[in-house]
């Protein structure tokens, strides 16, 4: 996809420390997930030495349907960018960017408990904070998702 007027802004990476750098651009469009996890998932693997390949592949589709969702409301005007750094030591970092107006993540409801063991749906955030080893969230000019795997929370 080229660059769209709805695009996020691009991902800053200190190119010198990494083994790839993905920056792909995508349609809120949810019949897309499965190609595009497909795409960057094979540019992983052919550069990533981590064995949690299945959590990184499930916390990037349940970003993605969150971004394209709830972030971008499904409005095909709209897009999801998605970055990959993959470092030399195995650290990655994937970022996904939407631009929705962001969400209060302390409030979200815990999905393990109560009346939401029942819910169809709400699940995402705590599933990748569960999978991948930091996750962070940032609110300026549309809504990113940080989850890193591998990496000090510190460092990009």
């Amino acid at each position: 996809m080229s660059e769209h007027e709805q695009a996020p802004p691009r991902c800053e990476f200190d190119t010198d420390k990494l083994v790839i750098k993905h920056d792909q651009v995508v349609l809120s469009d949810v019949t897309i997930i499965d190609a595009t996890v497909a795409k960057i998932m094979g540019v992983i693997r052919q550069n990533y030495c981590c064995r949690d390949l299945g959590n990184i592949d499930l916390a990037l589709r349940e970003s993605l349907v969150n971004a394209i969702v709830h972030g971008n409301r499904s409005n095909a005007k709209r897009a999801v960018r998605i970055c990959v750094a993959v470092q030399q030591d195995c650290g990655i970092l994937i970022i996904v960017k939407d631009n929705g107006l962001g969400f209060e993540p302390n409030r979200l409801p815990n999905p393990v408990v109560g009346q939401a063991l029942l819910a169809e749906h709400g699940r995402g955030i705590f599933l990748i904070k569960q999978l991948m080893d930091d996750v962070r969230f940032n609110f300026d000019g549309g809504t990113s998702i940080y989850m890193r795997k591998g990496l000090q929370a510190n460092s990009e």
